[in-house]
């Protein structure tokens, strides 16, 4: 397991553009459903924004361990596929 979950430069890639592509489609999907909230994350919503927000007002919440808890999601889902990826090279 801990072989697994070893770092390397293509497991970090990996959890970047995961962690990206998830959080634009939900944005995309909420945003599409609901007009006046933006959110950030996914499955853990890190970040939610809403509007029009007036003068004065704060307009946007921000949740620092859900975005901890979303890197680490992704960071275990990229480790897993890119354990089988080499289990299928290693086996051909």
């Amino acid at each position: 397991m801990q072989r697994i979950l070893k770092p390397n430069l293509w497991k970090i890639v990996l959890t970047g553009i995961l962690f990206f592509v998830s959080s634009v489609l939900w944005r995309a999907y909420v945003t599409s459903h609901i007009s006046d909230t933006f959110p950030h994350g996914f499955p853990f919503q890190f970040y939610l924004g809403w509007g029009p927000c007036q003068r004065g007002e704060i307009c946007y919440e921000f949740n620092g361990l859900f975005l901890i808890f979303d890197i680490l999601i992704w960071y275990f889902v990229s480790a897993f596929i890119t354990d089988r990826i080499s289990k299928s090279r290693q086996s051909k």
